[in-house]
C-alpha cells in the first residue's frame, strides 16, 4: 500500500487497529469538511452578467482555423454549462454539455483531426460534477468509470462522442500527452465525488492504493487529502494525526498550506483544540504574508477562508480579522461565493458596527448584482433591509439566454414552455 510506504516512522500504527487516545475519542465533525483544498481545475466564479457577456463575445470572435475554432466552441459550452449551474438551471446545464459533445464530434469529423475528440472530456467531467451536485453519486461515478475505460484499452461511446481503442492509441499516449492528463483527471474527480457523497471508506481505499505522483503535485495533494479526510471521518484519529503532522512538515508550496490546516482541523476534531489553535495561528501568519505580498491567488484565498472557518468554529475572533484582510482581495479577484463566505463570517464573528456595515455592503452587492442566489446571503441582507425583489433570468445574466440559443439553436425559455 503506497501511502503506508511513505511513513517510515510508526508504520504499524497505520496497519493495525489504533489504540491511542485520539482513536478512543469520538470525532467532532464540526471541524472537518469534505471539500478538498487541492487546487485542481478551480475557476473564478465571476459575476454572472459579465461572465455570460464575455463568453458570448468570445463565441462571436471564434477563429476560423478548425482546431482553434473547436477549442473556442468547447470553451463556450463549458462557460455556458457553468453559468447555467450557478443560475440553478441544471437541466439546461446538462443540455449544454451534451451539445458540447455533439460539437466536438462534428468538428473532429469535418476537420479530420482526431485530437479534437479530446475536447470532449470537459463536457463529460462537467456532467459527472452535475450529477454529483444533484446527489446522483452512482451516475457521477459511472461517467468517470466510462472515461477510465480508455486507460484500460477500451473504447468510449457517450452521446455523439465516440473514441475507439485504436483512435485512443493514436491520440492518447506519449510524453506529456492526453493519457496522463486523463488518468489524473479521473483519479481526482473520483476522490472528490466520493468525499462529497460521504463514501469515505471507498475514498480511503482508492487513495491508499494509488501510486505516489511526485510529478503531478495537484494529484498527489488530492490523493493525500482524500486519505487524511477519510481517516478523520472514519474516526481513526491516531493514524490521521500521524500522517497529517508528517505531511504538514513538508516544505512544499502546495501541500504545506493544505496539510497545516488539515492537521489543525484533525487536532480539533479529535479533542486537542489548544494545539489546533496554535497551528491555525501560524497558518494565519503565513496567509496574511502571502496576501500582503500580492497579488492573491484563488488558492491563497481558499486557504484563508478555510483557516477562518476553523478559527470561527474554535470561537476565536481572529477569524473575523482574517476575513477582513482577505475580503478586498476576494472582491478584486471576483470570486462571488468566496467573497460571500468571507463577508458572512465577518457578520458571524464581529460585533463592531462599522465592520459589519462593510460586510453587509459586500453582501448587498452579491444579492442584488452578482446573479447568484446564495440563501445565507439573502437571509443576511433581508434581516437588515427587508425582503429582496425576485430577479428574473435576464436580470441575473442578461447575455445567458442568447449564449444558450447560439449554442443549442433555441432559447432556454422554450424549455419552460414545453414543460407546461
Amino acid at each position: 500500500m503506497y501511502l503506508l510506504e511513505e511513513v517510515p516512522v510508526r508504520r504499524n500504527a497505520l496497519q493495525q487497529p489504533s489504540s491511542g487516545p485520539a482513536s478512543r475519542r469520538r470525532v467532532d465533525g464540526r471541524f472537518l469538511t469534505d471539500e478538498p483544498l487541492a487546487p485542481y481545475d478551480r475557476h473564478v466564479r465571476r459575476e454572472l452578467a459579465s461572465w455570460s457577456a464575455e463568453a458570448l463575445r468570445r463565441l462571436d470572435e471564434a477563429p476560423e482555423d478548425p482546431t482553434e475554432r473547436a477549442a473556442a466552441l468547447a470553451r463556450a459550452h463549458q462557460d455556458a454549462a457553468l453559468i447555467a449551474s450557478y443560475l440553478d438551471r441544471p437541466n439546461e446545464a446538462r443540455l449544454v454539455c451534451h451539445a458540447g459533445l455533439d460539437c466536438v464530434a462534428e468538428h473532429a469529423e469535418t476537420s479530420g483531426d482526431e485530437a479534437i475528440l479530446l475536447l470532449g472530456f470537459g463536457p463529460l467531467v462537467e456532467l459527472s460534477r452535475l450529477d454529483a451536485r444533484l446527489g446522483r453519486t452512482d451516475e457521477a461515478l459511472c461517467v468517470l468509470e466510462r472515461l477510465a475505460g480508455l486507460l484500460r484499452g477500451q473504447g468510449l461511446a457517450f452521446g455523439a462522442l465516440s473514441i475507439s481503442a485504436a483512435t485512443w492509441a493514436r491520440i492518447g499516449p506519449g510524453e506529456g500527452g492526453a493519457e496522463g492528463a486523463l488518468a489524473s483527471m479521473v483519479a481526482i474527480e473520483t476522490e472528490r465525488t466520493l468525499l462529497g457523497s460521504g463514501r469515505h471508506e471507498a475514498a480511503l481505499e482508492i487513495a491508499r492504493g494509488q501510486a505516489p505522483s511526485p510529478h503531478d503535485p495537484v494529484l498527489e495533494a488530492m490523493r493525500r487529502e482524500a486519505y487524511l479526510v477519510s481517516l478523520c471521518r472514519l474516526g481513526r484519529g491516531e493514524e490521521a494525526l500521524l500522517v497529517a503532522a508528517l505531511w504538514a512538515a513538508e516544505a512544499h508550496p502546495i501541500r504545506r498550506p493544505i496539510f497545516e490546516i488539515r492537521h489543525a482541523e484533525a487536532l480539533a476534531a479529535f479533542g486537542d483544540p489548544v494545539r489546533a489553535h496554535a497551528i491555525a495561528e501560524e497558518c494565519v501568519r503565513r496567509v496574511e504574508s502571502r496576501l500582503a505580498a500580492g497579488p492573491a491567488t484563488l488558492f491563497d484565498l481558499t486557504i484563508a477562508a478555510r483557516v477562518s472557518r476553523l478559527l470561527a468554529t474554535l470561537g476565536d475572533p481572529l477569524a473575523g480579522e482574517l476575513c477582513r484582510t482577505a475580503l478586498p482581495a476576494a472582491t478584486s479577484l471576483g470570486d462571488v461565493p468566496l467573497t460571500a463566505e468571507l463577508a458572512l463570517r465577518i457578520l458571524a464573528t464581529d460585533k463592531r458596527t462599522e465592520v459589519r456595515a462593510e460586510a453587509l455592503e459586500a453582501l448587498r452587492a452579491i444579492a442584488t448584482g452578482s446573479g447568484y442566489r446564495i440563501p445565507a446571503v439573502e437571509r443576511a441582507v433581508e434581516a437588515e433591509d427587508g425582503p429582496l425583489l425576485t430577479r428574473s433570468l435576464k436580470e441575473r445574466a442578461p447575455s445567458y439566454p442568447r449564449l444558450f440559443e447560439r449554442l443549442l439553436g433555441f432559447p432556454p425559455d422554450a424549455l419552460d414552455r414545453s414543460s407546461k
